[in-house]
């Protein structure tokens, strides 16, 4: 029996070759239109070639037999998410972002995680999934109170002030994250009286009184 990792494989390359599709149709497309693709898009649109891969790969997640699929499902929601940060930052210039959101990357592979289990039936996933989603969201808010307080005063945090609200969602994060998606053990039986086993009986006799 082959081994699940080299199942896989063709799968992968697959969706690999899908992306390789799309970027030539487009590329094609463009050059038949007489559209420049650099002005099309923009200065500030490059991201959209890591986002439109990262959908790609979200799409190629379906293809396989389940759990096949699941690599490439939080591949696709990390390279997406990476893609979306980029947008924003390329749109606002805020560079030094990167000091925080870096925890939503961790955050979105469990967004994957879990949306890929909602979809196969799988609940151990989606606990899995929304665990990492609870861990990563909590420290991008941390990071985002701690550090743009640093870049806007230029001093570390010591008074809650006006971001208090963001270290209330954290710790209720948190919670959420140690109470609801904890795992749990099997469940015992709360009604009914126990079941003894009964006892073989005995071929070829006859009950005596």
């Amino acid at each position: 029996m082959r081994s699940r990792s080299v199942d896989q494989r063709p799968w992968t390359a697959a969706a690999f070759g899908i992306v390789l599709i799309i970027v030539g149709l487009v590329a094609l497309a463009g050059r038949q239109l007489g559209l420049d693709l650099g002005e099309l898009i923009g200065a500030q649109g490059w991201p959209f070639f890591v986002i439109v891969p990262g959908v790609v790969l979200l799409v190629a997640a379906a293809l396989p037999v389940p759990p096949e699929g699941l690599g490439l499902a939080i591949a696709g929601s990390i390279v997406t998410t990476i893609g979306l940060i980029l947008l924003y930052q390329a749109s606002t210039g805020h560079w030094s972002s990167w000091a925080y959101v870096w925890a939503l990357i961790p955050a979105a592979a469990g967004l994957g995680m879990a949306i890929y289990g909602l979809a196969t039936h799988a609940s151990a996933r989606v606990s899995d999934g929304l665990r990492l989603v609870v861990i990563g969201g909590a420290l991008a808010a941390l990071g985002f109170w701690y550090f743009e307080t640093i870049f806007e005063t230029g001093r570390v945090p010591v008074d809650l002030g006006q971001w208090w609200p963001v270290l209330v969602i954290a710790a209720g994060l948190l919670t959420v994250g140690s109470a609801v998606l904890k795992p749990r053990g099997p469940a015992r039986p709360t009604t009914g009286s126990p079941v003894t086993p009964t006892q073989p009986e005995l071929g070829g006799e006859a009950a005596r009184p």
